[in-house]
């Protein structure tokens, strides 16, 4: 529900774009031609699969109805939620629901697992001790905020507080990320949130997605 609300509001906003047209101009003079070309052909096959061509709208870059999906991933992840034989991710809440949720679920998400939560962290921290010391696995920029992974057993016992709930159990791994700098509200991110970050690799993105799924959820 989420993603649904920060990507279209719901619905409101999903873009006006002809995807067709403007995914072939991208494959013939854009930047990431072999990308745009991809997701074009994808494009003629939605057509092929029945989707109507009043429906082809989008972003300019291609991404397309409520969950925003780009064409090869609505090929691949789109599912009918409500069982009329359609994924029709532009107006049904059924089908849009269920393809964000196997979207996630392709991409790894544990149920009953919090994407993450707010924590005090005490200024006696040693930032270099817990620092990330691995290879991003992509966009470098976003994880380098991360520290490395400790448990949650790792974590209380250096000395942070949840500040909005209690602890998740013990075993479970997580990092922490300072958006706002030492002194201010910290993050402790478990998996799940890598699974946002692969929706949309911005922590920004990820945080706020996070943060309305736990009011939501309220």
């Amino acid at each position: 529900i989420a993603i649904w609300g920060h990507e279209t509001n719901y619905g409101a906003v999903t873009g006006n774009f002809d995807l067709p047209r403007a995914l072939a101009s991208l494959a013939y003079e854009g930047r990431r031609r072999e990308l745009f070309s991809a997701e074009f052909i994808a494009t003629l096959q939605m057509i092929d699969r029945g989707v109507p061509r009043s429906q082809l709208k989008g972003s300019w870059a291609g991404a397309t109805g409520n969950p925003q999906f780009l064409p090869s991933v609505y090929i691949r992840l789109a599912r009918d939620g409500d069982g009329d034989g359609r994924a029709d991710i532009w107006t049904n809440e059924a089908d849009t629901l269920a393809s964000i949720a196997n979207y996630f679920g392709n991409a790894g998400w544990r149920a009953g697992q919090p994407w993450g939560f707010a924590v005090a962290v005490p200024g006696s921290i040693d930032r270099q001790a817990i620092r990330n010391r691995t290879v991003a696995p992509r966009c470098a920029r976003v994880f380098d905020r991360h520290s490395g992974w400790k448990s949650m057993a790792e974590w209380r016992a250096l000395g942070l507080i949840p500040l909005d709930r209690t602890w998740p159990d013990d075993q479970v791994q997580a990092t922490l990320l300072e958006p706002d700098g030492p002194g201010k509200t910290g993050y402790l991110l478990t998996s799940n949130y890598r699974v946002i970050l692969d929706y949309n690799c911005s922590n920004f993105y990820a945080l706020s997605v996070g943060l309305l799924a736990d009011a939501v959820e309220r």
